[in-house]
């Protein structure tokens, strides 16, 4: 089998893996380690922002003459535990007199939540600034000591969007949450071609292995019986030929015969064949008598 191209060009080790993805998914856990803790320690700051009595700009109290100064917005009126006593109205002073009713219609992402329970007792949409009447009614035996807390909603949560802290918790919280499935998406992503190189290199090299290596190197031509062999899935034996196979032709015998080789034993000096009557003609024998 002939190749297009070297073994060695074929073999190239594969490429590295860059190491961009690792480092991704790690930076990813730890700025959201980061953002967690600095999630916990910021915990009371940031509760802040949704407790009425720190976010308060004007409260109202029952048993006073209750006229405040609301700018534009959507204010939110809370008391501490529940207004199942109370009784409020709001009303716009016109030219100092009570005049109509302020629209309790607005919403807000403003939602009280601290360590006591609070209700909502209205949500106040003002257009511009106003001087608010509040009339505090009580039902007969109820308590209505807690006074009412007014909270302009749309600025708290404009407030608490822009504070530093909850910039830099929710910034690392978001980064690392990105920054995590996309680490591991391109180490999946490394891990598939990696996979791909590696099946590749397995199946050139099992291509480039002789498939007759259990056969007889030193024969050019199989005989019928090891192609007999071959297609039942059976390795064919060498051995050497019979030398039984009788031969084609009648008047000839082509059987390869072995050399017969004849013995030789005993003295290997031989009887001389010069008798006293027969004396040989040349000198050579008194030469060796004398020597």
């Amino acid at each position: 089998m002939k190749l297009s191209a070297p073994l060695g060009a074929l073999m190239q080790p594969a490429t590295s893996s860059s190491p961009w993805p690792k480092r991704i998914l790690i930076a990813g856990v730890a700025l959201a380690l980061l953002g967690s803790l600095s999630l916990v320690l910021s915990q009371d700051h940031l509760e802040g922002f949704y407790d009425p009595r720190v976010t308060k700009e004007h409260t109202a109290e029952y048993g006073e003459v209750n006229v405040i100064t609301l700018g534009p917005g959507c204010w939110v009126v809370n008391v501490e535990g529940s207004d199942s006593d109370y009784d409020v109205s709001f009303n716009y002073i016109v030219n100092d007199t009570a005049g109509g009713a302020v629209s309790e219609d607005c919403k807000t992402d403003f939602q009280a939540s601290a360590d006591v329970d609070f209700d909502t007792v209205a949500k106040l949409d003002v257009d511009e600034t106003s001087e608010i009447l509040v009339t505090i009614s009580c039902k007969s035996d109820g308590d209505c000591e807690k006074p009412l807390l007014f909270t302009d909603g749309g600025a708290i949560v404009s407030k608490m969007l822009s504070d530093p802290n909850v910039l830099i918790t929710g910034g690392l919280c978001c980064v690392g949450f990105i920054l995590v499935p996309l680490g591991w998406l391109l180490i999946s992503i490394n891990r598939g071609r990696e996979n791909r190189v590696h099946i590749s290199q397995n199946q050139i090299v099992t291509s480039m292995t002789p498939l007759d290596d259990s056969l007889p190197q030193n024969k050019e031509i199989l005989t019928t019986d090891e192609l007999y062999q071959l297609v039942r899935g059976e390795v064919p034996v060498s051995g050497e030929k019979g030398g039984d196979v009788p031969s084609p032709f009648t008047s000839a015998d082509t059987r390869i015969s072995k050399p017969t080789t004849s013995k030789v034993g005993g003295s290997v000096n031989k009887a001389s064949a010069h008798t006293p009557e027969n004396l040989p003609t040349d000198n050579e024998w008194k030469n060796w008598d004398e020597a």
